[in-house]
């Protein structure tokens, strides 16, 4: 986590490089309001894993406690290990979020963005840690250090930023080893050749060994095959649950009820229709119109919310829980109030006024 956070200004200076690099090649790279959901998404993560750093640390910690090694961390053998051990249980993460309906629900919003560029590769799904963690777990067993895992693990997560990006082409020889933007592009379409392949971080390697690659071909279109159809991060982040939720109290058969939850997205209980398929091929993508004082509005108060959310990603750790839960509440009715004024909805600016009065209580817990 310590990591990711330092590297938060690289993040944005690279972004802002794409930006010009888009301009030079008169292509539009970012939309604003799709930006704004990223950037909020990626921040809910961040503030999650904050929140619940004792949860996320603690079973790597016990399960450390019975290790079967005591690998050092000097050790330039064990490092590689470690990175590629990292990197293996990333794949199996990545392709299990795909294939079962509760950890695509917590995956999706890093892939309901119909953009693709570096802002996505910060969209994340607010609990996603929550899946993700345990696959990391055997790693603590081997006899690799918290530390250590951290430190790799914060590597992987680097590494993947660079990725989300239309503007680099195939790498030559590098695409067999790699995982690259062409594959990653790949993975982040609703076409239905491309649908749950290529899930490798940082090696393509797996992909290819466990039948999950495919290549490049074709135009991408970016999204999810059911359009979430909201810039609002907080829905976009609810949505995928309350869909599942739906889906369950629909089935008529109890065990149906609660295998919704553990079945691959496509698969619906007996005596629930499926929805009708819809074309992704060119479909158009959602986009909002607003004032340019609302664009102003959410631009400098998500700016100042974003600063005050870095303050506590500095200082979270160390503050009592009480005080963790608060700015995470205050935190989440940012997003919602934020994008409801973006998304011209008539509570939207009620919801803005209590978050901005509270605010001072906030800056005081910090």
């Amino acid at each position: 986590m310590r990591l990711i956070t330092l590297s938060i200004p690289l993040f944005f200076v690279l972004m802002g490089i794409e930006w010009l690099a888009g301009r030079l090649r008169k292509r539009r790279v970012f939309r604003g309001p799709d930006v704004f959901a990223n950037l909020s998404l990626g921040s809910a993560q961040t503030v999650f894993n904050v929140v619940a750093v004792g949860l996320l640390a603690g079973a790597y910690l016990a399960i450390y406690e019975h290790r079967l090694f005591d690998i050092p961390s000097s050790s330039v053998l064990a490092w590689t290990g470690l990175m590629l051990g990292v990197d293996f249980a990333y794949y199996w993460f990545h392709r299990v979020s795909h294939r079962m309906n509760l950890a695509w629900a917590a995956h999706a919003p890093h892939h309901q963005s119909e953009d693709y560029n570096l802002a996505v590769a910060l969209r994340q799904g607010p609990i996603q840690p929550l899946f993700s963690r345990v696959f990391y777990l055997p790693l603590a067993w081997l006899g690799f250090s918290p530390a250590m895992f951290a430190t790799a693990a914060g590597l992987n997560t680097l590494y993947q930023f660079w990725v989300h990006t239309e503007l680099v082409g195939k790498l030559g020889p590098l695409e067999w080893v790699l995982s690259t933007p062409s594959h990653h592009r790949v993975h982040h379409a609703c076409n239905g050749r491309y649908l749950d392949k290529n899930h490798g971080g940082i090696l393509i390697i797996w992909d290819r060994l466990f039948g999950t690659f495919e290549p490049e071909v074709e135009p991408v279109t970016y999204g999810t095959v059911k359009q979430v159809r909201t810039f609002n991060p907080l829905l976009a982040a609810i949505t995928p649950f309350r869909d599942l939720a739906v889906l369950s109290w629909r089935a008529p058969r109890f065990l149906d009820k609660l295998k919704v939850w553990v079945m691959p997205p496509e698969w619906r209980p007996a005596g629930v229709d499926a929805p009708a398929a819809e074309a992704v091929e060119g479909r158009t993508r959602f986009d909002v119109r607003f004032s340019r004082r609302v664009a102003l509005y959410v631009g400098l108060v998500g700016v100042l919310t974003l600063l005050l959310t870095v303050l506590f990603l500095g200082r979270g750790s160390s503050l009592p829980l009480p005080s963790r839960l608060a700015f995470a509440a205050w935190f989440l009715a940012s997003l919602g109030g934020l994008g409801g004024v973006l998304e011209g909805r008539r509570w939207g600016p009620w919801v803005e006024a209590v978050r901005l009065a509270a605010a001072p209580v906030v800056v005081a817990l910090l």
